[in-house]
C-alpha cells in the first residue's frame, strides 16, 4: 500500500502521511510502493486490472458543497493555516500524482505490464483519504494534459500488440482508462488528440471498442442494447502517399438508427487527420441537402489540418441478386477543414423497407475511397 491505514487515533498526522514524493532518477524504473507489485509473468496485463465495479466502489462521491470545503481546506493548507487532516490530504494527493507522473514518463514494456499494481495502491490510498481518483486522473496537470494523453503519446512500441489483428489495449492505457471512468468530454478530447498526434489508428479503434470509452451515444446504447459500437471500420492505406486510401465500413440497424437518432458515424485516423464518415437525417435541411433527406457526410474533427479532396467515392453494393440492381456510387470533392463538410444525398429508396442496399439484418455495408490532392 502507498498509505497504511491509521491503527490508532493517537498516531500523529505526521506519522500517518505518506513519504513525500521524489521523482525517479531512472528512465526505466517506476517508483517503489509498500505493497508488492504483481509479477508481470504471473498473469496477463488485463487480469491485473480490477473490475470497473470494484474500482467505482472505491470512488469518493462528494456534493458540490463538500468539494468546495475541500478546495478551501487545500487553499488554507497552502497558506499554512490548514488542519493536519488537510495537510495529509494534500500530501497523499501529491504522492499519487507524482507516482502517476513517473508511470507515464518512464514507460517500458515491462513497467507498463506492472502498472496495475501501482494504480490499485493509489486507488486504495485515495479512497482512504477522501480523494476522488477519477477526478484526479482527469486533471490536465502534466504539461497541460491528462495522464491518459501522455500514456498514449509516450507508449513504447510493441509489435506484439498489433500482430494477428490484436484489439487489447496496452496495459497502462487500459488501467488508466479503468481508474478514470467515467470520462469527461474534456478527457475524451485529450485522448483523441493524443491518438491524432501519434497517428495511431490501431489504438484509436481499440479505444472505441472499450466499454469505458464513450464512443457510442447514449441513445444508440438504449436502442441497440450495447455499450460499444457494433459498427466496423477497416482502413487500407497504400505505401505511396499520393495513392488513394480505402475505408470499408458497416453500420448495424441502419434505417432504425437514422429514424430514431438521426445520425450514425465512424471515426478513423489517416494522413495525420481524424476523419468522420457519417450518414445523417437532415431534418431541417442544410449544407445543400433538403429538409428530411438522408445524406452521407465527410468531415474532419479535432485539430486536423485541412485537406484538399480530389475525389471521395462511397460505393454501396446491392445485397440482392437481381440484374436491375447496380452499385450505388456517391461522389464528393472539394476543400475540407474542421467546421465544414462534404456531403452527397442518398436516394429516397433508403427510407423504404426492403431496400436493396441493406442486408437482411438491416446492416449497411460500403466502401469509401479518398484521393487527396498533393
Amino acid at each position: 500500500m502507498i498509505i497504511p491505514p491509521a491503527k490508532s487515533e493517537e498516531i500523529s498526522a505526521q506519522a500517518e502521511a505518506p513519504p513525500a514524493y521524489e521523482p525517479s532518477s531512472s528512465s526505466s524504473r517506476v517508483p517503489p510502493v509498500e505493497k508488492p507489485l504483481p509479477s508481470p509473468g504471473a498473469a496477463s496485463p488485463t487480469s491485473l486490472v480490477p473490475s470497473s465495479s470494484v474500482i467505482r466502489s472505491r470512488v469518493v462521491q462528494k456534493t458540490a458543497w463538500a468539494q468546495f470545503g475541500d478546495d478551501m481546506g487545500l487553499f488554507m493548507a497552502d497558506m499554512g493555516m490548514g488542519s493536519a487532516k488537510t495537510a495529509k490530504f494534500r500530501e497523499v494527493q501529491k504522492t499519487v500524482t507524482g507516482l502517476i507522473h513517473d508511470l507515464v514518463r518512464n514507460q517500458t514494456i515491462d513497467s507498463n505490464a506492472a502498472c496495475a499494481g501501482i494504480l490499485d495502491s493509489c486507488s486504495e490510498a485515495c479512497a482512504q483519504n477522501g480523494i476522488n481518483m477519477p477526478t484526479l486522473l482527469q486533471q490536465p496537470y502534466i504539461e497541460g494534459h491528462t495522464p491518459l494523453y501522455w500514456a498514449i503519446v509516450k507508449r513504447p512500441a510493441d509489435p506484439s500488440e498489433t500482430d494477428n489483428g490484436g484489439t487489447e489495449l496496452p496495459p497502462l492505457v487500459l488501467a488508466l482508462l479503468a481508474y478514470s471512468a467515467p470520462l469527461k468530454q474534456e478527457t475524451v478530447t485529450d485522448i483523441r488528440l493524443a491518438c491524432l498526434h501519434t497517428c495511431d489508428q490501431w489504438l484509436f479503434q481499440c479505444l472505441r471498442n472499450h466499454p469505458d470509452y464513450p464512443a457510442l451515444p447514449h441513445k444508440d446504447q438504449l436502442l441497440l442494447g450495447v455499450l460499444v459500437p457494433p459498427d466496423t471500420v477497416r482502413l487500407d492505406v497504400p505505401m505511396r502517399h499520393d495513392a488513394p486510401f480505402t475505408v470499408t465500413f458497416a453500420f448495424a440497424d441502419f434505417q432504425k438508427r437514422l429514424r430514431v437518432t438521426h445520425e450514425v458515424r465512424l471515426d478513423f485516423i489517416s494522413h495525420s487527420r481524424i476523419w468522420e464518415l457519417a450518414f445523417a437525417d437532415y431534418t431541417s435541411g442544410s449544407w445543400g441537402i433538403s429538409a428530411g433527406q438522408w445524406a452521407a457526410r465527410l468531415t474532419l474533427s479535432d485539430k486536423s489540418p485541412q485537406a484538399r479532396i480530389a475525389g471521395a467515392l462511397i460505393t454501396i453494393e446491392p445485397q440482392t441478386d437481381t440484374e436491375d440492381n447496380k452499385p450505388l456510387v456517391l461522389e464528393m470533392s472539394g476543400q475540407l477543414y474542421v467546421g465544414n463538410q462534404l456531403n452527397a444525398a442518398l436516394p429516397d429508396t433508403f427510407l423504404y423497407q426492403h431496400n436493396p442496399f441493406l442486408a437482411a439484418d438491416g446492416t449497411l455495408r460500403g466502401k469509401l475511397t479518398i484521393q487527396l490532392k498533393v
